[in-house]
């Protein structure tokens, strides 16, 4: 028997990533946790509230690196989603005890890498990382859709085969499943095009 019910949001289970963009007037760079994204070929379109930094960010053309974090880091993950890169506070942070930060790598204890073709570095505790152009900004009410073109792809070693492909029995993303962080457990089976 099934239920018809009102959720207040429909987070059944993504992959976490973390968002570094920079600044177009200053450089600073800023980074956001975000959870809402499509990846197909070398494409990946995210979702991002309207409000913050990343945001703001964004819709003034930075280029973005996708950092995907590993379960260890999810405390860090938190931590970031805390914190804001804005000069302000909206209504909806004040309630969520959000803080204003302008170092959020520095407060959180993370570090960066350069990245070999876009200005955003890399945050180089997560073992999976995209350099991305940015296509173009979609508005949609609340937050936008940021369409972006994959440049460079780096993999931590230990998650490779021999053939460069990603090991899937080495590799358990931080999963945002209905507001909780999870994981993955043991592999089920494979799809037909698993390595290719």
């Amino acid at each position: 028997m099934k239920k018809n019910v009102k959720l207040s949001s429909f987070y059944y289970g993504f992959p976490v990533f973390l968002v570094t963009t920079t600044d177009g007037n200053n450089g600073n760079v800023n980074v956001c946790a975000a959870s809402s994204s499509i990846s197909l070929g070398d494409k990946i379109i995210i979702g991002i509230s309207k409000g913050g930094k990343t945001h703001a960010n964004l819709v003034a053309g930075s280029d973005v690196v996708i950092n995907i974090p590993d379960p260890s880091l999810w405390q860090k993950v938190e931590a970031i989603g805390r914190l804001t890169g804005g000069d302000s506070l909206s209504e909806g942070q004040i309630k969520w005890g959000v803080e204003i930060c302008h170092d959020k790598l520095a407060k959180t204890g993370l570090n960066t890498e350069a990245s070999t073709a876009v200005a955003p570095p890399r945050i180089a505790e997560c073992p999976i990382q995209a350099e991305c152009r940015l296509v173009g900004t979609t508005d949609k009410g609340r937050f936008i859709l940021a369409e972006l073109d994959i440049v460079h792809t780096w993999i931590d070693t230990g998650l490779l085969n021999e053939d460069d492909t990603v090991d899937s029995a080495k590799w358990k993303p931080l999963i945002y499943n209905f507001r909780e962080y999870d994981t993955t457990g043991d592999t089920l089976g494979y799809n037909l095009k698993y390595g290719h």
